[in-house]
């Protein structure tokens, strides 16, 4: 399943959460995964969502990107 992760198309498994996108997308752009957890994640309509909520087909959300 396609999901929109800050404007970058990421490939996760059916029935990934955002915590699986986010982590995706941190090892792809090769960020420190140490905050993952302190990602405050937006859905399309800028409210945030829970790491632990479920993600649909094309859905786009995005996060703050750490500064190195």
């Amino acid at each position: 399943m396609k999901v929109k992760l800050n404007r970058r198309t990421i490939q996760v498994f059916e029935g990934a959460q955002v915590k699986h996108a986010l982590l995706k997308y941190f090892i792809v752009k090769k960020l420190n995964k140490d905050f993952i957890d302190q990602t405050e994640v937006h859905d399309a309509e800028g409210h945030v969502i829970d790491h632990d909520a479920p993600l649909t087909e094309n859905q786009k959300i995005t996060f703050e990107e750490p500064q190195p």
